[in-house]
């Protein structure tokens, strides 16, 4: 026998022992007070009961009464007459017998106006018979109670200690690494749903274990996969590099002529201003490049309250003047107090770079379209006309240093790939779409 077993034999027994020497004891010891108390409230019903069928009875029919009533009950029976002296139940003669003190039932027979009082008195010696063979069995009773006890008691350890045993030496086998054994003890407790447990358990370790060795025969793709990242992070600054090549020769080359004063560079006020402007733009690129360049190695996706329908109007005013210069009308259907959660600074820039966009690449007299709701979700769809994107160079827009038309003097070819950073960043939805007469951007901010 297990230890388990015994363990659980022993407390099982022990607690019966304990429950059974308890009821006995509370037995033994209210027995006496409980067949007294029930005696009297079954005396006292009697009585009145007695009574009641005295007052419709004639005296000379009482007799059988008295009778059958000391019969039933065991009782003493006191009659007593209007002048409170003991007479006989029976010849309704004075007696000398003493009348009990518990009180008495008033009443008249039926065919008589004498008053007379009845008068019972508990009698004890019927209950002790009756209790003394109680107690006489109790022996027997805690014999036969003590063998139920323990043979209870080793059926239930053996029933329930066996399951958990055979679990048990499972649980090792899983410890070893062997996930071919399975719980045979499919039952509708507490313990089959154990054995159901390390069944689904086994289960799991075991698929575990194949994807751990799926994953390490897939390591070598993970690596190569972060190898081919970090050689497109060089591809990135090594078109960084291309992009600022040309403009610093431009200035560089300015620079020097007009430290020579060879030509035309002698009109110093001209170039200057030249070289200014190509600074200027050279700054923003930097700008953008240092901007793409945090988001690429930062994991931080801070969220705050941005108001969307504030920060769009904010850029509609910002792009306004140009747009009156270049005669192109802006249309703006904007719901107020709309409100999406992400960084500030990072959403204004998409938005500024898809409203630029619009504004930058249509011709004069265009339109532009902003329009921005929430109905199941927040939506911005930015669309100018005319204008239009030929469908080759549709998937590339997101790419860096990528201009759909290489004679635009507009951007420095980042400003889509920044904008997909930073959507990619809080798992917003976009795209972008050539329309009957234009290009309509579609932001689903969810």
């Amino acid at each position: 026998m297990k230890k388990l077993t015994i363990r659980t034999f022993a407390l099982l027994a022990a607690l019966a022992l304990a429950i059974c020497a308890v009821a006995f004891l509370c037995i033994r010891i209210a027995l006496p007070y409980a067949g007294k108390s029930r005696s009297y409230r079954l005396l006292t019903a009697e009585t009145e009961q007695l009574i009641s069928t005295l007052r419709v009875t004639e005296k000379q029919d009482s007799e059988p009464l008295f009778t059958d009533f000391i019969r039933e009950t065991g009782a003493f029976l006191f009659l007593l007459d209007g002048d409170q002296n003991p007479i006989s139940p029976y010849t309704f003669e004075k007696t000398n017998a003493a009348a009990g003190s518990d009180g008495g039932f008033p009443f008249r027979f039926a065919d008589s106006d004498d008053d007379y009082v009845l008068i019972t008195q508990y009698n004890s010696s019927r209950s002790d018979e009756l209790n003394g063979a109680i107690l006489g069995s109790i022996p027997f009773a805690a014999a036969t109670a003590v063998i139920l006890c323990f043979l209870g008691a080793w059926l239930f350890s053996k029933h329930t200690t066996q399951p958990i045993i055979r679990i048990g030496k499972i649980a090792g086998k899983m410890a070893e690494l062997d996930f071919s054994w399975y719980c045979p003890d499919l039952r509708n407790d507490e313990i089959g749903m154990l054995s159901a447990s390390i069944n689904e358990m086994s289960d799991k370790l075991r698929t575990a274990l194949d994807e751990l060795n799926l994953r390490n025969r897939t390591l070598k793709d993970e690596i190569a996969l972060e190898r081919e990242r970090e050689q497109r992070r060089m591809l990135f600054f090594s078109g960084v590099s291309h992009e600022l090549k040309t403009p610093i020769a431009i200035v560089i080359g300015q620079l020097e002529g007009m430290q020579a004063g060879i030509g035309v560079y002698k009109d110093r006020e001209k170039y200057l201003a030249r070289s200014a402007d190509i600074l200027r733009s050279l700054s923003s690129f930097i700008k953008e490049v240092l901007a793409v360049s945090h988001m690429d190695i930062s994991d931080e996706t801070e969220r705050e309250a941005v108001s969307v329908s504030e920060e769009i109007r904010a850029l509609i005013g910002e792009y306004s003047e140009y747009a009156e210069d270049n005669s192109i009308t802006v249309l703006a259907e904007i719901q107020d107090d709309i409100t999406v959660y992400g960084d500030k600074k990072l959403l204004t820039k998409a938005l500024g770079n898809i409203i630029g966009n619009a504004v930058a690449h249509i011709p004069d007299n265009g339109n532009v379209k902003i329009t921005l709701t929430k109905e199941n979700c927040t939506e911005l769809v930015v669309e100018n006309s005319p204008a239009h994107i030929s469908e080759e160079y549709l998937p590339r827009l997101f790419e860096a240093f990528y201009r759909a038309d290489s004679s635009s003097e507009h951007g420095s070819g980042l400003g889509l790939y920044i904008t997909r950073m930073i959507f990619e960043k809080y798992d917003i939805e976009y795209k972008i779409e050539n329309t009957a007469d234009g290009v309509k951007f579609t932001v689903n901010f969810g």
